[in-house]
């Protein structure tokens, strides 16, 4: 009988999409990349600096971004700060605290960070931020702000909702119309020309269209769903750093061995998540035990998140140990394993399938570790042997 990891493996790479089958995967706390991959790449890391030309697209997660050399393809930048200074041939997309863009962009360019400074040639921006400041385009352009600068030369229209101010710096030419929402009216210099005139909401009707509306509304599901993956990315990485032993308990109990072991806890984990429900009703309709559901309700919400958190660390051991050939268990494994399930998650039923099935068995390895712990005795585990033998 296969390694259950292998077969993990297995299912997990066949959700990733044919162009990424040639990835490449790196993490690393401090990372350089200064040899070019055959294909796509996916970096993970606290300081991430691509030195070299990459050939496809890129995927970088951390905490300092430095993209020091061109793409070749798409580029998608997370992290604190992001600093893109060389060329991106297709789009670029990116979110932090801090974000830097200096090197062109021949596709899209969409922002999102509390301070964005962007010099760009691209066909398409769109920008969120606190403090914007934006030095030409290639085309059409949408702020929202609360400072906005613009300076250089705009070839479209462009569209700004400012909650402070707006300020065109000298010599900014815009080949469009220039239409902003602000308290405020704009500084407008003498130098500055605009081809279509400027049209100015004003204080009075502050309120944003319904197109503005959707088009924030998008833009902020966007910012918050990758807030969720980076807060994902570290609660793994800190399960798997502070409490090692645990983690290498969880994913051993789940992958390790046999399949039967692996379909036992799944369906563990699905009574778990059904039952626990009814039973905190019932607690609750009855005087007495109204506290302990309360108790319960928080032990549960707190196993939901750890089960959803360890169904990453169980991708990405299953990937370790069938690709790699690794058992150990580290954050930087559990970083890889969060990030395959982001991945997976966004495939429409079938990833929602697979995250569920992991997340079954990752709550029932951690509810069946929980029963040894508490009473010494023969857990589910070790049933799934017999079951299989």
């Amino acid at each position: 009988m296969k390694r259950l990891g292998i077969f993990a493996a297995v299912l997990l790479m066949g959700a990733i999409p044919l162009q990424a089958a040639a990835a490449t995967l790196l993490s690393n706390r401090t990372l350089v990349v200064s040899e070019a991959p055959p294909g796509n790449a996916y970096l993970t890391g606290t300081d991430i600096t691509v030195t070299v030309p990459l050939p496809a697209d890129v995927a970088a997660f951390g905490g300092t971004l430095t993209l020091s050399a061109p793409v070749m393809g798409d580029a998608l930048l997370v992290g604190g700060t992001v600093l893109a200074s060389k060329a991106v041939a297709g789009d670029l997309r990116a979110a932090g605290a801090q974000i830097t863009v200096t090197g062109p962009v021949t596709g899209d360019l969409m922002l999102a960070g509390g301070s964005v400074v962007a010099s760009t040639s691209a066909s398409d921006v769109h920008i969120i931020g606190g403090n914007v400041q934006l030095t030409g385009s290639g085309g059409p352009v949408t702020i929202y702000g609360a400072d906005v600068i613009l300076s250089g030369e705009f070839d479209g229209d462009v569209a700004i909702v400012a909650s402070d101010s707006v300020t065109l710096g000298e010599g900014t030419v815009i080949h469009g119309a220039l239409k902003y929402d602000a308290p405020q009216q704009a500084g407008i210099p003498v130098s500055a020309v605009i081809d279509n005139g400027v049209n100015y909401t004003g204080a009075a009707t502050y309120l944003p269209t319904v197109e503005q509306a959707e088009t924030f509304a998008i833009a902020g599901a966007g910012v918050l769903y990758v807030v969720k993956i980076i807060a994902l990315l570290i609660a793994a990485g800190l399960l798997a750093g502070l409490f090692p032993l645990f983690t290498q308990t969880v994913a051993d109990r789940a992958i390790a061995r046999t399949p039967g072991r692996f379909i036992l806890l799944a369906l563990l984990g699905f009574a778990i998540v059904i039952a626990t429900p009814v039973l905190i009703f019932l607690l609750l309709i009855s005087f007495v035990g109204m506290a302990v559901a309360f108790m319960l309700a928080a032990s549960y919400a707190l196993l939901l998140l750890l089960g959803y958190v360890y169904a990453g660390i169980i991708a990405g051991s299953a990937l370790s140990r069938g690709v790699l050939k690794r058992t150990d268990v580290s954050w930087k494994i559990a970083l890889l394993g969060m990030l395959v399930l982001s991945v997976i998650g966004a495939i429409p039923v079938f990833g929602a399938l697979v995250i569920f099935i992991l997340f079954l068995a990752a709550t029932g390895a951690i509810v069946s570790i929980g029963y040894t712990f508490a009473f010494g005795k023969q857990d589910v585990d070790d049933l799934a042997d017999l079951s299989v033998e």
